[in-house]
């Protein structure tokens, strides 16, 4: 159905150690709907049965999407550019696959999200898979 990739010039075939949260919202859509996130080296992929997505991309349904995206990886924290204060916020609008930061207001959790995705996902009628991207700037050497 779709795939989320991240990638960071310093990473680069290496695994990010990405963890994506589903929203209270998203995890409701994926029970209802019967979609499962598998998360990968590089990012995640929502997979659906096909049926189901060729039914939703007939009837032009749009997937609200939201995740946190958490990691332990200390040395990406480190070593990536930050355009924005963090947390980011990657939204896509219009069917954009290239994802632009915006900056989150600040949440006062303990423990921040690296970043939050949202994606109105728009399933394809042949059940394709779309594909998000993250580019992750490196830091500058000082």
């Amino acid at each position: 159905m779709l795939a989320i990739v991240v990638s960071h010039p310093h990473l680069a075939g290496r695994a990010i150690d990405l963890r994506f949260i589903p929203s209270l919202e998203t995890t409701a859509l994926m029970l209802r709907d019967g979609l499962l996130l598998r998360h990968t080296p590089d990012g995640a992929e929502l997979w659906c049965d096909a049926a189901q997505a060729s039914a939703a991309a007939q009837h032009f349904v749009v997937l609200p999407l939201v995740f946190q995206v958490f990691t332990r990886n200390a040395r990406l924290e480190a070593c990536t550019h930050w355009p924005v204060a963090r947390p980011l916020r990657y939204v896509c609008a219009a069917g954009e696959a290239q994802m632009q930061p915006e900056t989150l207001a600040g949440s006062g959790a303990s423990r921040r999200p690296l970043l939050t995705v949202e994606i109105g996902h728009r399933p394809a009628p042949d059940g394709a898979c779309a594909l998000y991207r993250i580019a992750l700037a490196a830091k500058r050497p000082q």
